[in-house]
Parts: structure tokens; C-alpha cells; sequence
């Protein structure tokens, strides 16, 4: 029996059928087609984000069990693919990019976002994985990150031995330890020993870690197998520099010039060679190419600085410090080193303020802050001082300097007992300093305090502190003579204190157009004062009651109550301004 149904009914029916379909298993499959055609061409950046689009498409439309497996191998492949056109883009950023820093970590997070994605449909893959961890191995990385990647790499057993032993390599520039560095090193090492890539890497972290013949063992390894490798030819000659062997130095890298002509650092290391064996004119002329071929090189002008400042050409230092400082403001190294200049130059008021300045934007610079106290103590501010080491003492009770310049400065206010108690403290950390033996040695021996004084130990540091220097050096032995007539050994007094006079003399009789004269003839008469008094039989009593000095210093005066040998005399050799290893 038919039943009628009607007009109404079967429109009904056929509307909601039309408007409402269940999601086929096969409608992605036009996009999965494009996405494959597509794939098999791919070549550009546009070509893969097509081949990602059809295939993310083709997956959502909806695809059977097989056909959608291989849409996702096709996605991974692809995503992997624009991560690694992603990578090389910030591996290879131009040189002359105004803002390569900014495009670099651009590329990396457009890299890193491909290669994790991937990574969530396939948690094998050990290219993806290796290469998150060589992206995150770079300068503003995530050092967390890269470890976690690259130990994925090294416990999978599905990576090759030739990439397990990369992963070793780059792990080991982001490990926290030293000496998990170079347990990974050698592991690297071990995997692929004919790769001299990790001999090299090897070489250069015994070189930082001073251990040369090690690293020069390695170099040399790294040779035998690439012996036209000029950048390996220039380690060894840094090697062996290191070892103060000069002819050797040159000859490698006189060879690293003759494979690759136009490399600024072999001048800039010709230079430093120049300049340790105390030919500064040639180490200028080097630098001074160096310098004309990569005029931006901050490393290579203040090596140069360093060596204008020897020649006595401070104005020059001066110029080539402010080219650095204005290639890269934010880096401290050339801003210590003009300091250091002007305080060496009888400009200690230029210094002094060009680190308060600097101070404002690191307040807690220990560096700083230790430059900054020592410069106040030479410019007569004993208690600017005393404030600026306290402030290092409060986060580093135990700072070697911050201790010796407070010690020091304590005396020039006559507060012996808080400086006996700073030298103790630097005492127990350095015990051969001789400028730290002789002022403890002085305070104890000379002290108007009677709980104070202690000859016996006076004359155990101040004889450590002659030993030192050779017992050649004036103002020590005039200590050595404190100590023996505290002790009433007055004979032993007078002897080291004609002798401290005989070598005063002597300074003066030599000195130089550029030394202070009138400086050195009045420590030579205060020295002969002490010896009428050690022949009257008077001990030496001294507590100086210094209040800190007017805004502008005196830059002329020494500090202390006996004259430190140890002010800077010229711009410190530090990190930044040494040679650069390869």
C-alpha cells in the first residue's frame, strides 16, 4: 500500500540533506592533490607556505585514515622544510643589515615555531631537534632550550653517530660547567675523530682555559687532516703566542696570511705579537691595517689604543677608545679603558666623573664600582671610598679589591683598626701581594695605637714584601726599616733605611722628562728624615686624619700613607681589548 507523502515533507528532507552534510572522508582530497603537486616543485619560501595551506586544508576538510597520515607526513616535511629556509636566513644575515640583530631573532622565532609544530605531529625527529638546538645555541638564545633539544638528539636512537656528535658539540657551548663542556667535547671528539671541526672547538676551550699545550695538540691534529685550513693555522698561532713562543706565532700566522689574504685578525694578532715582544712600532703599523680593513672591528682599536698609550700617544688612545664607545655605547670595556687613560694622564677628575656617569645606567657593577673607589682613594676622597667598597662588600664580603683599596683608604682617615681588620681579610685571599704586605706592615708598625702596633708581625710581612720586589724598591724597604726599629732593632733600621735612600736617589738621578721630579726628590728627603730618626733611636708613629678632598680632585697627590706602587699606570689589558680568538 502506497503511502503519499507530501510537497511539504520532501522539501523538508531534501533542504536539510543539502544544507547540512556530514564532513566526507575524502573532501580534502583536492586540496591533499594541489598540496602534492605542489610539494614536488617546492623550491621558495611562497612555494612551502602554499604546500602547508593545502595540506592544513586537506586535513580539516577531511581525508580517510591513510590519506590523512600521509597529509600529516606532508605538513611535517614542509614545516620542516620553511624551518630550515628559516634557519639559513639567520645564519646568514648580511653583514651591512642595519638592524641584523633584530631580523636574526626575527627568523629564529619564525624557524623555531615551523620546527616545534612539526615536532608535535612527530616527536622522532632528530634533524628538527638538532636544529632547535643550533638556533637556541645563539648569542640571546634560550640556553635551557638548546640543552633540552640536543639531549633529545644524543639519547635518541634514531639519530646517527654524526649527528649525535654535533649535538655534543653544540651542547657543549651551553653547558653551565666547564667541565661538562668538555665532557661533551670529547665525546664529540670520540664519535667522529677524523672531524677536525671538534678538534678545533676542543682546541680553542683548552686555550680559554690556559691549558696550551693541550689545545696546541689538538690544533696540530686539526692540521694533519685540513692542512690548508687557514683559520686552524691562525689558532695555533694564538696558541702559541700564548706560550710566548714568538717565531713559532709568526710563522703560523704568516701562513693563515697566505691562505686568506684579506683576514683583518691576523693583523690584529701580528700585533699583539709585535706588542708583547716590545716592538710597539711594528705592532702599530699591523694593528693600524688591521684597522683600515675593518675600520668597525671594536677588539682591533682598542689593542691599537692600548699600544698608542705605550708609545705615549694618549691623544691617539684617546680617539680610537671613542671610535669603540661610539660603534657600541652600551659596551663597558672602552669606557673603563678611557677611564683608565684619563686617570693615567693627570685627567683623574675626567675619569672619575666619565664613571659616575657610566655608574647611573649599572649602578651595581662591581667592575665599576671597584674602578670608581680606587680613583676617589688617588684623588683623595678616602671616604667616597670607604662608601663605594662597602657597597661591593655588602654582595661580596669577600672581594679581594674592594678590601684592599677600603683597607687603604681606612688609613688615610686614621682609622687603623678597620683597616688592620680589611687586610687580614685580603690577606688570607692573595698572601704574595707586595703593596697589600707592605701597607699592613706599615699600619703595624707605626700606629700611634699601642693595641695596634705588632712589630714582630710587622717584620714578617714587610721582610715577604722586600723579598718580593727584590729588595729594590725604595718605599718598601723604608717599611722593612719601620718594622726592624719597632722591633728596637735599630742597626737592621738604619740599613734598609740608608738603603731605601740610596735607591731614591737613584730614581731621581734617572728620571725621565716625563716622570715628576719634584715628586720623587720629596720622597727621598722624607726617606732621609726616617734615617735621623731611626740613628736617634725614634721609631716612625704616623695616622694620617684626611677628610675628602674638594669636588675637583688633585690628581698630582698620592694616595695612602705610603706611596702604592700599585696605581694604574697605564689602561689595564682586560677581555675586550685583548687579542680575539679565532
Amino acid at each position: 500500500m502506497f503511502r503519499f507523502v507530501s510537497l511539504m515533507t520532501l522539501s523538508s528532507c531534501f533542504m536539510l540533506a543539502f544544507v547540512a552534510p556530514a564532513v566526507a572522508a575524502d573532501d580534502g582530497q583536492a586540496e591533499l592533490d594541489k598540496a602534492t603537486q605542489l610539494k614536488v616543485t617546492a623550491e621558495s619560501l611562497e612555494d612551502l607556505n602554499a604546500v602547508v595551506d593545502h595540506a592544513e586544508s586537506a586535513i580539516e576538510k577531511g581525508l580517510d585514515a591513510e590519506n590523512k597520515k600521509f597529509a600529516e607526513q606532508l605538513l611535517v616535511s614542509s614545516l620542516v622544510q620553511r624551518g630550515q629556509l628559516f634557519a639559513a636566513a639567520v645564519f646568514n644575515v648580511p653583514a651591512q643589515e642595519t638592524q641584523p640583530g633584530l631580523r636574526a631573532m626575527q627568523f629564529r622565532q619564525f624557524a623555531l615555531s615551523d620546527l616545534e609544530r612539526a615536532l608535535t605531529l612527530d616527536n622522532k625527529l632528530v634533524d628538527a631537534q638538532l636544529l632547535i638546538g643550533k638556533l637556541q645555541s645563539l648569542p640571546l638564545g634560550d640556553p635551557s632550550a638548546a640543552r633540552k633539544a640536543l639531549t633529545k638528539v644524543i639519547d635518541s636512537q634514531d639519530a646517527a653517530p654524526d649527528q649525535k656528535a654535533e649535538a655534543y658539540a653544540l651542547r657543549s657551548g651551553v653547558q653551565k660547567e666547564d667541565k661538562d663542556e668538555l665532557a661533551d667535547l670529547n665525546k664529540a671528539v670520540e664519535l667522529q675523530p677524523d672531524k677536525p671541526d671538534y678538534l678545533r672547538l676542543r682546541a680553542q676551550h683548552y686555550y680559554q682555559h690556559e691549558k696550551l699545550n693541550e689545545a696546541l695538540a689538538d690544533a696540530d691534529k686539526a692540521l694533519k687532516m685540513e692542512p690548508d685550513h687557514a683559520p686552524t693555522h691562525e689558532l695555533r698561532g694564538v696558541i702559541l703566542l700564548g706560550l710566548n713562543k714568538y717565531d713559532d706565532a709568526l710563522k703560523s700566522f704568516d701562513r693563515a696570511g697566505e691562505l686568506a689574504p684579506d683576514s683583518t685578525s691576523l693583523y690584529q694578532h701580528r700585533g699583539d705579537l709585535y706588542r708583547q715582544k716590545g716592538d710597539l712600532n711594528k705592532a702599530l703599523e699591523q694593528l693600524t691595517k688591521a684597522v683600515e680593513l675593518s675600520p668597525n672591528s671594536i677588539a682591533t682599536l682598542l689593542v691599537r689604543a692600548s699600544v698608542y698609550y705605550e708609545l705615549k700617544q694618549p691623544e691617539k688612545a684617546l680617539a680610537d677608545i671613542d671610535a669603540a664607545i661610539k660603534l657600541q655605547p652600551a659596551l663597558a670595556q672602552p669606557h673603563m679603558m678611557k677611564a683608565e687613560v684619563l686617570a693615567a694622564t693627570n685627567h683623574l677628575d675626567e675619569a672619575i666623573a666619565h664613571l659616575e656617569k657610566l655608574l647611573q645606567a649599572a649602578p651595581t657593577n662591581e667592575l665599576l664600582l671597584n674602578r670608581l673607589g680606587t680613583f676617589y682613594l688617588m684623588a683623595n676622597k678616602p671616604r667616597k671610598a670607604i662608601a663605594t667598597a662597602s657597597k661591593i662588600l655588602e654582595k661580596d664580603p669577600s672581594d679581594y679589591s674592594a678590601l684592599r683599596f677600603r683597607g687603604d683608604a681606612y688609613l688615610n682617615i686614621g682609622k687603623h683598626t678597620e683597616a688592620i681588620a680589611d687586610f687580614n681579610k685580603a690577606l688570607a685571599q692573595k698572601e704574595d701581594d707586595d703593596s697589600l704586605l707592605n701597607n699592613f706592615a706599615w699600619v703595624l708598625c707605626t700606629s700611634p695605637d699601642d693595641k695596634v702596633r705588632d712589630g714582630a708581625r710587622a717584620l714578617k710581612l714587610a721582610t715577604k714584601a722586600a723579598e718580593a720586589t727584590g729588595y729594590e724598591t725604595p718605599h718598601i724597604l723604608s717599611t722593612l726599616a719601620a718594622a726592624y726599629a719597632e722591633t728596637g732593632d735599630y742597626a737592621n733600621a738604619v740599613k734598609w733605611s740608608q738603603k731605601s735612600v740610596e735607591l731614591a736617589q737613584k730614581q731621581v738621578d734617572s728620571a725621565k722628562p716625563e716622570d715628576d721630579k719634584t715628586k720623587l726628590a720629596a720622597d727621598r728627603d722624607q726617606l732621609k728624615k726616617e734615617l735621623e730618626s731611626y740613628h736617634a733611636k725614634k721609631p716612625t708613629r704616623e695616622r694620617q686624619t684626611m677628610e675628602d678632598a674638594a669636588d675637583k680632585p688633585a690628581p698630582d697627590k698620592k694616595d695612602g700613607p705610603k706611596e702604592d706602587k700599585t696605581a694604574a699606570k697605564k689602561p689595564a689589558e682586560t677581555g675586550s681589548a685583548a687579542t680575539a680568538k679565532p
